[in-house]
């Protein structure tokens, strides 16, 4: 009898929080591989459904993750790399393992899979993001700062050494292929949310007040003031629309003061992070799901998850037209504005908004164009990146 598959990964995100983590230790399990996590232990209650699973063993660090000051990032990256490095080395020393999955950030994370690579494993960096743009972006940097410089020289080093790559879009992939990696070790794997694992759309028996939501970390980046600004556009003709804000961060209290100082302080309210399941309870029962995502030279590489499950969840999406986004969603699927555009954005909201058949419609030609890409679609391609024969047949995308 073969010896049961048993796979490594290490991540410095949350577990279960973090919803593509979640997919992808879900989808071991179900295929029937043992599954050893090295992670960050999550500050939020977990979800019910997570309970604890044969094959599963977590091994979680207690750090509490800051984005502000800049060199936290540093920080906190190092600190997890030094748990991280000789937990991965006991652990490889202790079981053979078919692959070691190691995501970003940081990209050095995936040399904690050494000791598993002499031993024969197949080593895959999932890059969840691209460090040197998104370093540029969000510090402000010019292309020959030095902090690019080895920003560029440490994903040039983890990419070379890692046996497969995986990415979340065709957009990303063809950079890396620029800088020189062979497009037959990368994979393109959307960070689709698994279907199995949305809840019930259980009917309300009272239906409660029309709003819109958005649901992300609350940074700059993500475009939660663009919202706030279309609310405040929208005042006059839907007094009684509310905004719901799913999420935390560093940027909630300058959101909070500019809804204060438009005068729509009482209608954007946050909920702050809720637990996966109750996140998407909520977010099915919405008029409008919003992605505002700002060009800001690292935006325009995004492919949210958060779209992704207004989708599944049949919700009409307003979207800022993003090349990443676009290349997926053809016009007709989604409610286009130009990123930043609040004045844009409130146009889309309010025509969703007027004509629902319509907007129903957008949002069942938007489930058409996900099918391509729906989970259970891309479920063999990452078994394959792992060099993992499916067990599990996935079934075929309904009509």
């Amino acid at each position: 009898m073969a010896p049961p598959r048993r796979v490594l990964i290490v991540s410095e995100h949350p577990y279960p929080d973090h919803a593509t983590l979640r997919r992808n230790v879900v989808q071991l399990l179900d295929e029937g591989v043992a599954v050893d996590l090295l992670c960050l232990a999550g500050s939020r209650k977990r979800d019910e459904e997570m309970r604890p699973r044969t094959g599963l063993r977590v091994y979680r660090m207690h750090l509490e993750h800051r984005r502000t000051p800049a060199y936290r990032y540093v920080l906190e990256y190092l600190a997890f790399f030094m748990w991280a490095l000789p937990m991965a080395f006991a652990l490889s020393l202790r079981n053979r393992y078919s692959a070691v999955l190691v995501d970003n950030m940081p990209d050095f994370l995936v040399f904690v899979a050494a000791v598993a690579r002499f031993r024969k494993a197949r080593v895959v960096l999932e890059m969840f993001e691209l460090i040197p743009e998104l370093t540029a972006a969000r510090l402000g940097l010019g292309r020959s700062h030095p902090a690019l410089g080895l920003a560029r020289w440490l994903e040039r080093v983890a990419t070379r050494w890692a046996d497969h790559l995986i990415v979340v879009s065709r957009q990303c992939m063809e950079i890396l292929v620029s800088r020189g990696v062979d497009a037959g070790r990368i994979s393109v794997l959307p960070n689709t949310p698994p279907i199995a694992a949305a809840p019930a759309h259980t009917l309300d028996s009272k239906p409660g007040p029309r709003f819109i939501v958005t649901h992300c970390s609350l940074v700059e980046r993500y475009g939660v003031q663009v919202a706030i600004r279309a609310l405040d556009l929208l005042r006059d003709d839907r007094p009684d629309l509310e905004l719901r804000v799913l999420g935390d961060g560093e940027y909630k209290n300058s959101l909070v003061e500019l809804a204060r100082q438009l005068g729509v302080g009482d209608r954007v309210v946050f909920r702050g992070f809720l637990p996966w399941a109750d996140a998407m309870q909520e977010i099915r029962i919405a008029a409008v799901g919003i992605v505002a995502i700002i060009a800001d030279g690292y935006g325009e590489l995004l492919f949210p998850t958060k779209l992704l499950e207004y989708v599944e969840h049949d919700v009409p999406v307003a979207s800022a037209r993003l090349p990443t986004i676009a290349d997926h969603f053809p016009a007709d699927t989604l409610a286009y504005f130009e990123p930043g555009d609040a004045a844009g954005l409130a146009r889309q909201i309010d025509r969703l908004l007027r004509d629902r058949e319509q907007a129903e419609a957008q949002a069942r030609r938007a489930k058409v164009a996900m099918r391509s890409f729906r989970w259970d679609a891309l479920a063999p391609r990452y078994m394959a990146a792992l060099g993992l024969p499916a067990a599990v047949v996935a079934a075929a995308p309904t009509p």
